[in-house]
């Protein structure tokens, strides 16, 4: 389904489409230009991937793992302030396993614009699937997680429509870290509200989660100690400057590296970002 790109007023979305057709006036597209989309389009939704680790992490760790894996999870988003991105996905009951498919499927949840599905299977290390979870022997877990939307984010809105099928490994056991891999694709669109310029964007991600580790406990290390998420994303993006619209293409391979610290660095086209795992933010470096 096609996105608009703006969440304005019509007449605002009138006044900037008349524009849009000035292709000589003072307004030029620079790489960077093309750049700045491409990290707007990833920055949000790889905050959320990392939440999804945590989310998962969290109800594999203590008590809670009895309670929501032994009869099932479900995730609910909520918020932690007005305009203030939260990326806080949290399990409780509400899934049920199914032996057909060796699947726990959890019941859909919306929560703040937003509406998440999930299901999951857990195996052991010979890879047989397994209808609960065991502390002892449960050797990885696979996720399937999908949330759509319109997610308020900070100066600005994203409408997502997000997919990811993620493996964690290293779950037997005594642990001490987790590793994370898997896919995941996007289809999102939206705005932000710059100092400099109102940049939009409506772009697909095909997202690669390459040997990303968690170490444990998740409560003391909230952030992945390292690995990497790649996203190669492509689509169309927009400038606005006073009352000006120019729009282009967006064909960039952005990656996201982890050193355990809140903050992310993103490199796109040879150029550094940094990306603020707690909001969703990036800077330019």
């Amino acid at each position: 389904m096609k996105r608009s790109l703006f969440f304005g007023t019509p007449l605002l979305v009138l006044a900037l489409a008349a524009c849009s057709s000035d292709s000589t006036g003072p307004l030029q597209i620079t790489s960077a230009d093309v750049d700045q989309a491409a990290v707007i389009s990833a920055s949000d939704a790889t905050a959320e991937d990392v939440n999804v680790f945590t989310a998962s992490d969290m109800t594999m760790s203590g008590g809670a793992v009895a309670n929501v894996f032994g009869g099932g999870s479900q995730m609910s988003r909520t918020a932690v302030a007005v305009n203030v991105p939260s990326y806080a996905w949290t399990f409780s009951d509400g899934c049920t396993y199914s032996a057909s498919t060796s699947r726990f499927t959890c019941p859909p949840i919306s929560a703040g614009g937003l509406t998440l599905t999930r299901d999951y299977a857990l195996f052991d290390a010979s890879g047989t699937a397994q209808s609960a979870y065991d502390a002892a022997i449960t050797a990885s877990a696979n996720f399937h997680v999908s949330v759509t939307g319109v997610h308020t984010a900070l100066a600005g809105q994203d409408t997502v429509n997000r997919d990811r099928n993620f493996t964690v490994s290293g779950l037997a056991g005594a642990e001490t870290s987790r590793t994370w891999n898997g896919t995941g694709t996007c289809n999102d669109g939206g705005y932000r509200n710059g100092a400099d310029a109102t940049r939009t964007y409506h772009t697909n991600d095909a997202v690669t989660v390459s040997n990303v580790v968690v170490n444990l406990p998740r409560s003391s290390n909230p952030w992945p100690a390292s690995g990497t998420i790649t996203r190669q994303i492509s689509g169309t993006a927009s400038v606005v400057k006073n009352g000006i619209m120019k729009s282009f293409s967006v064909d960039r391979t952005v990656t996201i590296t982890f050193d355990g610290t809140q903050n992310a660095t993103v490199t796109v086209n040879g150029n550094g970002y940094t990306l603020d795992l707690s909001t969703g933010v990036t800077t330019k470096s």
